[in-house]
């Protein structure tokens, strides 16, 4: 079994330029790591806790590798559905580290003319840096910023996030997706979300597995 080197990491989340490097180290030494990527991918089917906390949602897909609250950091993967539909500007509930994998996606920062917090919708906004993020590509974004992206299908990313900044994330309101286009809910006990997103079912989990392991990201 691969060592699991994650259960001994610290990271001090409070100054983002410190965080950026410390997990970007991390994600960087994740990717290379293939059986312990692999082991943590194929684990999720027998932790409850990370198969319910793994999401499918209309804008990104999401797979829950290892969490640890205690330190204040989770690790995921998100996989594009592809269906053209990611380009919303929107918020995180904490500050956020990614790694890209697999594909690129066109990357805008924007910056808010209004509170800067709260709900907002396109009007509100100002254009930013406009960058394209390929394999290796590796960025820090704080919890007040807003951003976009569009994703080629197959693009796949490695997360880390820290502790939670915000009660909640917001999204334009006025670029959302229809209601009638997000995942609707597959299985008693598994709702749909406010925002269109839900736990993912193990048929959906282990279709996102063999995508990965078909992008040479993890092993079978």
């Amino acid at each position: 079994m691969p060592s699991n080197w994650l259960d001994h990491l610290t990271v001090d989340h409070r100054d983002l330029r410190t965080a950026h490097s410390r997990r970007a180290q991390i994600l960087n030494r994740l990717a290379a790591d293939k059986p312990l990527l692999t082991e943590l991918v194929h684990g999720i089917e027998h932790n409850p806790r990370l198969l319910h906390e793994s999401e499918v949602h209309p804008l990104i897909h999401r797979l829950v590798l290892y969490q640890d609250d205690a330190r204040g950091f989770q690790i995921r993967l998100h996989l594009s559905p592809g269906h053209g539909d990611e380009l919303v500007p929107h918020d995180h509930k904490y500050s956020f580290t990614t790694r890209i994998l697999a594909g690129a996606y066109t990357h805008v920062w924007r910056r808010r003319t209004d509170t800067s917090d709260g709900e907002f919708t396109a009007a509100d906004l100002t254009p930013g840096i406009v960058t394209i993020e390929r394999p290796d590509s590796c960025y820090t974004l704080g919890h007040p910023l807003v951003h976009q992206t569009l994703m080629l299908p197959g693009t796949v990313t490695l997360f880390m996030r820290g502790p939670r900044e915000k009660d909640r994330s917001h999204a334009a309101l006025d670029m959302l997706p229809q209601a009638d286009t997000w995942p609707s809910p597959a299985e008693a006990g598994k709702p749909k979300h406010a925002g269109g997103q839900r736990p993912v079912t193990g048929n959906e989990y282990r279709v996102m597995r063999d995508q990965l392991a078909k992008q040479g990201i993890i092993t079978r």
